[in-house]
């Protein structure tokens, strides 16, 4: 696949420049079609009860195995989750908290990975918070935060307002060296760079699909290490938590609730129904990723970024991403004077990007141009001589 085939696969290109994949992505027409048939099959499923489905439900297991081809993991390491919220909630409420722990997270985090931990202060657990210096959570943050009480140190592995990107090898040494956990909101990564659960440490990642992935929402995804899937229990249940010969005894034989037994692998996990129609939007798009080459995706991006941040410079504007070699990935950001004008007059020429945090928020993907960036460039040099940069 080549970058023509790309762009032909995604009709929301036509006519607009779409730099937000930091926010939603477009999705492939190959998922859309494919959701609009398996939905229409569902429905006549149910209509007649003469409708074969499990080839569409091998597609949505699919999902499992191009997420874990992604992020370096195995298969069965992944359980379906609903969003990466959902995820990063599961992981703090099922580790093993004493009097006095602690968990570390940051300022550059987005809402679903602080408020997921600051609900454990209601548990008594303390949540130390490291603040940013200029758009960077230093190294230095982590050695003077995480200890021998730390349970978890959670992190973005790149920020989702700024594009700052975490050393995760060096936290996780940090976190694993005083015996605390590595938890990574993976919604900003999984999709435009190469992750290695292995070689970086990480214990846990959540990642919902209708980013990077290109999938559409309700399709979610959690890694966990394969060492402590069974040494882990989720803080609440479903049908694919128990053991499967209780609950076949309890529906077929006799009804007997008052044991507790619970089922092995990650399918543990799964504790509510997923929306396989839209895991299987997430295996099209994830095949789309795939088939182009995650390196090579990662490698246009960072491209891509380069050219950017250097045009942003020539003008004169001040970024809030952090520009130091290998400090940032995929998301790029700019102070205005006034953000809103701004993004009318982007509109108006049919360029997409977000606002946030007082600034433009730029995120291109692997089949964005060079061409695409010098247009949005253009225009922004047409808003120089007013206030609104």
């Amino acid at each position: 696949m080549d970058i023509k085939d790309a762009r032909n696969s995604i009709p929301a290109l036509n006519g607009r420049i779409l730099l937000n994949h930091a926010a939603v992505s477009p999705l492939p027409i190959k998922a859309a079609e494919s959701m609009k048939n398996f939905l229409n099959d569902k429905v006549r499923a149910r209509l007649t009860y003469n409708v074969n489905l499990e080839h569409w439900m091998e597609k949505a297991r699919d999902s499992k195995r191009f997420f874990s081809r992604l992020i370096g993991a195995t298969e069965d390491e992944i359980a379906l989750i609903p969003n990466t919220t959902f995820g990063l909630n599961l992981i703090a409420h099922m580790l093993p908290y004493k009097p006095g722990s602690n968990v570390v997270t940051n300022t550059l985090e987005y809402t679903s990975n602080v408020i997921a931990w600051l609900k454990l202060r209601e548990l008594g657990v303390e949540v130390r918070i490291i603040r940013d210096v200029n758009g960077r959570i230093s190294l230095e943050g982590f050695e003077k935060n995480v200890d021998e009480r730390t349970v978890a140190v959670a992190v973005g592995q790149v920020g989702w307002f700024n594009g700052f990107r975490h050393n995760l090898k060096a936290i996780s040494e940090f976190a694993h060296d005083r015996g605390a956990f590595l938890v990574v909101d993976g919604i900003q990564a999984v999709g435009n760079m190469k992750i290695d659960v292995v070689r970086d440490g990480i214990d846990f990642l959540a990642c919902g699909s209708y980013k990077w992935l290109m999938g559409p929402q309700n399709a979610g995804f959690l890694y966990i290490k394969k060492d402590l899937i069974d040494e882990l229990n989720p803080p609440f249940l479903g049908e694919n938590s128990i053991d499967p010969g209780m609950v076949e005894r309890s529906i077929y034989e006799r009804f007997d609730p008052f044991d507790l037994k619970y089922s092995k692998g990650i399918g543990k996990y799964e504790v509510v129904h997923i929306d396989d129609v839209a895991y299987v939007g997430a295996s099209e798009s994830m095949h789309l990723i795939l088939d182009f080459g995650i390196e090579r995706v990662e490698e246009r991006i960072k491209r891509i970024d380069e050219y950017l941040v250097e045009g942003l410079l020539e003008r004169g504007l001040e970024l809030q991403t952090p520009i130091g070699e290998g400090e940032y990935h995929a998301i790029i950001n700019f102070k205005v004077k006034d953000a809103d004008k701004v993004m009318e007059f982007l509109s108006r020429s049919n360029i997409v990007v977000s606002k946030r945090v007082g600034g433009i928020r730029v995120s291109p993907h692997f089949y964005n141009t060079e061409e695409e960036i010098d247009i949005f460039l253009n225009i922004l040099e047409k808003a120089s001589g007013t206030e609104m940069l």
